[in-house]
């Protein structure tokens, strides 16, 4: 295994059926140096950026997400994002002060809450409007968090979080929220991933990694507290436009490796499952135990 990079600078290696279609992308560095980086080759990894500093993958994160917000308003005068909680929420930071931003096109969802409070710690929601969105032009009404009338106890409050949030998304203008065979399309999904290869609160060998339908579910056994969440589908999650992975940090790094390494659709690794334009975005300790 590489134990590491020697990155100042960044490579894109686009996937597709297994063959490589590489092209470089050069990222400023933080010093007068560049070096070149690893160029990896994944199955099922769209492309993969690896850089120096966490303040570099934050603003690689902002960038991707203007661009692919740009894109969208351009298209149809709106931007659907949705956001994991955990170490994600850290990197949002890359959005602030970023003048060509425009905020009042942008929709905010989530692709899984905790049922509980906005103002309770374990929230997603909370979390990302500490970071981020409290700090920002974005209106009220386009922020589409739980409904936390439903959730001021964690007992109980799944079934009825779910089905509030689906019928909401449900509800939307297509202008808004696109459909397609059935699905959400949502311009891109900015996920997490834990220490056993979830991904939103879809874990390791749970039922709810087969179930496709409604687009949101609910889960009552979370193996993490609280217990009480809802998730996005797998089949939500793989109808997006894109999907953005980001990997900080050494406690990253093992679980990032398998995934990115898995031949995919592995039960015991549900981040496995995701397809499509799929980005990675890592650190040089994030991405010290992928191969060469």
């Amino acid at each position: 295994r590489m134990q590491s990079y020697a990155v100042l600078s960044s490579a894109t290696t686009s996937v597709h059926g297994g063959r490589q279609y590489g092209k470089r992308a050069s990222v400023a560095s933080s010093g007068t140096t560049k070096r070149r980086a690893a160029s990896i080759c994944r199955s099922g990894v769209g492309s993969m950026q690896i850089f120096p500093e966490q303040s570099q993958v934050a603003d690689a994160l902002a960038n991707l997400t203007i661009q692919a917000a740009e894109q969208a308003i351009s298209e149809r005068g709106s931007f659907t994002v949705a956001l994991a909680g955990g170490s994600l929420i850290k990197l949002l930071g890359g959005l602030k002060g970023r003048a060509e931003v425009d905020w009042k096109c942008w929709h905010i969802f989530w692709v899984d809450e905790r049922c509980v409070p906005h103002n309770d710690p374990e929230s997603n929601y909370g979390g990302a409007m500490k970071a981020l969105l409290g700090q920002v032009p974005i209106p009220a009404t386009q922020l589409y968090a739980i409904n936390e009338s439903l959730c001021q106890s964690n007992a109980g409050a799944a079934q009825p979080c779910a089905e509030e949030y689906d019928a909401r998304l449900k509800a939307l203008s297509r202008n808004i929220l696109p459909m397609k065979d059935g699905l959400p399309v949502f311009d891109l999904l900015l996920l997490g991933f834990g220490p056993d290869g979830h991904i939103c609160s879809l874990f390791p060998g749970h039922p709810l990694l087969k179930v496709t339908e409604p687009w949101i579910l609910p889960i009552m056994d979370s193996p993490k507290p609280p217990p009480e969440r809802i998730t996005f589908s797998l089949p939500v999650v793989n109808a997006a436009k894109k999907k953005c992975f980001t990997a900080i940090g050494e406690g990253k790094a093992e679980m990032a490796a398998k995934i990115i390494e898995s031949t995919g659709d592995d039960t015991s690794i549900p981040a496995s499952f995701v397809k499509g334009d799929v980005v990675w975005l890592l650190d040089t300790a994030g991405a010290s135990q992928l191969q060469k």
